[in-house]
Order: C-alpha cells, then structure tokens, then sequence
C-alpha cells in the first residue's frame, strides 16, 4: 500500500479491475457468450442447451426444460398436473405430468388409464411401442395422439415425462434431442433435495 494515500492500493486494484472491464466491454465486435457450451463444459454434453436443473412444486420433480424454452400455463385436472415447456417452433415440447391414482395398480392397469385419458383428450391415442424399464421403475412408451407423438418415461406410482413432436409436421431433430435429454434428467417424487 502507499504510505502517503490510506486508500492507495485499494484505488489502484480498483482502477486496474475498472480498467480491465472497459478494455473487456470496448469489443462490441465479440461474440456473445455460449451459455450451452459452458454448461457442456463443466458437466459433460448431456446437459448442452439444457437450463441448471429446479424444483417444480406443482409437479413434484426436478425438471430441467431447454435454453429459451416457454413454459406454458400450467394445466391441471381432477387427479392430475401437466406442466409444458415448449420449444420456438412449437413443434417440439418437453412436459411433466404427476398424477394421483385412486387405488394402487399394476403397471399395465396405469398405463391402460393414462393412455385412454390421452384418447379423452386428444381424441385418439396409440400405442407404438412398449418396454419395461426397472431402472425407471416404470415403463418407457411411444404413444401417438389426435395431435402429438409422445415418447415417455411412465413411472407408475405417479408421473409421466416426455419428449413430444406434433403429428403430420416434419420432426426437429435437434430439438427432439434436446426434449429427450430434458425428459432423462428430470428427478420425480424425493428427487427434490438432491
């Protein structure tokens, strides 16, 4: 520190910090910052264009929507909620489901009863393809609706994640993707603490 100025060394750190930031905000010309390739960076390229992972309370799961997704208005029924992420386009969406059963069932009785509320809904519904996951625990499903093709993660004891692209419209390949890694990384029920 210099003797003859109580504040020298703090001025001059100061001055140098206030002196970097100027040369440093000057290069107009220089690229905005990449959030998604910092992210990759520092937790591996599962995460690219991924947000940092939050607590949803209205569906009791730790979600982990796409960069620059919309979140849309929350959609809520007599034994269900359904938050949705959409993507720019609109084609694509990542959504979480947590509903309530009245009764423990089997895996194929819940499944049975998801899909025909999905006909309720959407006026029709498919089932594409079907595999049990224990790693889940749960079944993984592709299942095509009036509008939507939706590819999820069903964990029976109460909720549904997934992947969805609109029927009859070309799929965004980079934009399924990025659904796909959301709907893998989202954490359901006691996930909230971790």
């Amino acid at each position: 520190m210099n003797a003859g100025y109580p504040w020298g060394g703090r001025v001059q750190l100061i001055a140098m910090l206030a002196a970097g930031l100027v040369f440093l905000s000057g290069c107009a010309c220089s690229p905005k910052t990449d959030l998604t390739k910092i992210r990759a960076g520092w937790f591996g390229p599962e995460t690219a264009g991924l947000t940092f992972p939050f607590y949803d309370a209205d569906v009791n799961a730790v979600c982990d929507p796409p960069i620059g997704w919309k979140a849309e208005r929350l959609k809520t029924g007599n034994n269900h909620v359904h938050q949705v992420w959409l993507s720019a386009t609109g084609a694509t969406a990542y959504g979480v489901i947590h509903f309530t059963l009245p009764l423990p069932v089997g895996q194929n009785m819940a499944l049975s009863g998801f899909l025909n509320q999905m006909k309720d809904t959407e006026g029709d519904c498919t089932l594409v393809e079907r595999h049990d996951d224990p790693n889940l625990p749960g079944i993984r499903f592709v299942a095509e609706g009036g509008l939507y093709r939706i590819r999820t993660n069903f964990i029976v004891v109460g909720w549904a994640v997934y992947a969805g692209t609109l029927r009859g419209k070309p799929v965004m390949a980079g934009e399924l993707d990025l659904a796909v890694r959301a709907r893998e990384r989202t954490r359901v029920g006691s996930a909230k603490g971790q």
